[in-house]
């Protein structure tokens, strides 16, 4: 028979086992957090080794006024280690940059700093320090491929005074977007509730493993990261003397969730993946121009099933074994140029496959370029009539919501006609504005026209213009038409000379025309 002592000894042992059990799991938990707090700690003394602070000085060109700079701007950004004179950054640090200079943990003298290799399309830049101004080499920074959802990460820069400076956020997702400097679509980490604002180039560690830099933030809501899988690519691929960038997609595609649709298109009902293409380029990866001969391209219309044998659902999204599902572009952009790209498809009521050759272009090849970073935009001012070759960076001059200010022809050739240049249309050029003067009465409310002759010459580029104005050596006059119903120009000959001599004085232009070869 069980006494009343008996039970009050067994709950008390059971109460102490408890106790002891509480404290044990406490004690491990100690533990651990002692010894992620030391590897926090041990890593961010390793990283003074390694991260740089960077200063730049930039200014670009009025896009309005292209004959003039822009204030000098001064700003900060941040390099890791990728050799022992070499840092990256995101290219986004760099835009219109004309004077970098590096500090250096433990060193008092900034370092002098130039471009090696920037590449716009993935965010990424080379930087090259000057080795005889450094005390010590830099330790490399070795990025290691790893994507666990919800880890918390620690982040790690060095200020302007040179002091190594943490942060903590944690990881939410992997996803394929637009980028902030080009018209690619690529793979960032995102993180969310950073402890500061990032995206100038912070290096984000899982634990001790550095997994990505910073390129861009929302405040402290989000921050996205170039992953180590494009900082590896990059690195590998700049070794070559001819850096060759990354493929480029040559064609656009919507998802494809209208069941109608896809019995018009002769689909099976069974037949739920695959996303549509609506628009085919003249260049990039898909279009003609990568046929590798066969005449086999994309056409608007086709629907997309698998790309490389990776199947797209009906969104565009592939099942990446470590991300999750991802946009398409992944599968395209992470080629080497020159390699082919099997694409499975819907075309004509039957399935077919294509094989293509991964290609890209320099954004100058674009009909509409998305961007001039660096260089002077090119114009040519005759009469007070403004005329420039347009480019997004012309559009975005407008500021917030510019695509709704801009007239709805110019967006018409960004949005719908960027990516098809042609032998005989390169490039967009336009009749911007006109500065008053006695020499153009009547025309000054013109503007945002795009300009389809110019004495009788069909314009497909803007040094045109300079060839057209040798044409027809004994007229009177220079005669410039326009697409739509805009009205044409007529400018007087005999008084170019004077009118343009007066302009360039009253609106200190120094050169009327700018055109490279």
């Amino acid at each position: 028979m069980r006494t009343g002592n008996q039970d009050i000894r067994k709950s008390g042992y059971q109460d102490l086992g408890l106790r002891f059990g509480v404290f044990a799991i406490i004690m491990v938990a100690l533990a651990a957090a002692g010894s992620a707090k030391a590897g926090e700690d041990q890593t961010r003394e390793a990283m003074k080794g390694s991260i740089v602070y960077l200063e730049i000085s930039s200014y670009g060109y009025d896009q309005l006024r292209p004959w003039k700079n822009t204030d000098i701007q001064q700003k900060g950004g941040v390099g890791c280690a990728a050799g022992a004179y070499q840092v990256i950054t995101p290219a986004w640090n760099l835009i219109d940059a004309k004077l970098i200079k590096a500090k250096v943990s433990g060193q008092n003298e900034y370092v002098p700093v130039k471009v090696k290799t920037i590449d716009y399309e993935i965010d990424l830049a080379l930087l090259e320090l000057e080795p005889n101004t450094m005390k010590k080499p830099l330790k490399p920074i070795k990025f290691a491929d790893k994507f666990q959802r919800g880890d918390k990460l620690n982040y790690y820069w060095l200020n302007h005074v040179g002091e190594m400076t943490t942060g903590q956020g944690y990881l939410d997702r992997a996803e394929v977007l637009s980028s902030t400097v080009s018209y690619t679509y690529l793979l960032n980490m995102v993180v969310t509730n950073t402890s500061q604002e990032t995206g100038i180039g912070q290096v984000f560690c899982d634990g001790t493993t550095p997994i990505g830099i910073a390129c861009w933030g929302e405040s402290t809501r989000e921050t996205g990261l170039i992953p180590a899988l494009t900082i590896n690519d990059f690195l590998t691929r700049v070794k070559d003397a001819n850096y060759p960038g990354i493929p480029a997609v040559g064609f656009a595609a919507e998802a494809l969730l209208d069941p109608t649709m896809r019995t018009y298109l002769k689909m099976p009902a069974t037949m739920k993946n695959g996303v549509q293409v609506t628009n085919v380029y003249t260049i990039g990866t898909g279009s003609p121009s990568t046929s590798l001969g066969t005449g086999d391209s994309l056409k608007a219309g086709d629907v997309i099933l698998a790309i490389d044998g990776k199947e797209l659902d009906a969104y565009g999204k592939f099942l990446h074994p470590a991300y999750d599902r991802i946009m398409f572009h992944h599968l395209i952009t992470s080629h080497k140029i020159g390699d082919d790209i099997v694409f499975d498809i819907w075309r004509d009521g039957g399935k077919q496959q294509l094989r293509v050759q991964a290609k890209n272009f320099d954004v100058g090849e674009m009909l509409v370029p998305y961007y001039e970073y660096g260089h002077q935009p090119e114009y040519v001012v005759t009469g007070g009539f403004v005329f420039q070759k347009l480019t997004r960076s012309y559009l975005a001059n407008w500021g917030k919501d510019w695509d709704g200010k801009v007239t709805p022809h110019l967006l018409h050739y960004l949005r719908d006609m960027a990516f098809k240049p042609t032998a005989q249309r390169r490039e967009i050029v336009i009749l911007s504005y006109v500065l008053p003067a006695q020499i153009n009465l009547g025309y000054t409310d013109l503007g945002q026209i795009v300009v389809s002759k110019f004495n009788g010459m069909p314009i497909s580029r803007i040094s045109d213009i300079v060839k057209a104005q040798k044409l027809n050596p004994g007229a009177k006059y220079d005669v410039v038409e326009f697409e739509l119903d805009n009205p044409t120009v007529v400018i007087p000959r005999q008084q170019l000379p004077q009118a343009d001599a007066t302009l360039a004085t009253s609106y200190g232009i120094r050169k009327l025309v700018n055109i490279y070869p």
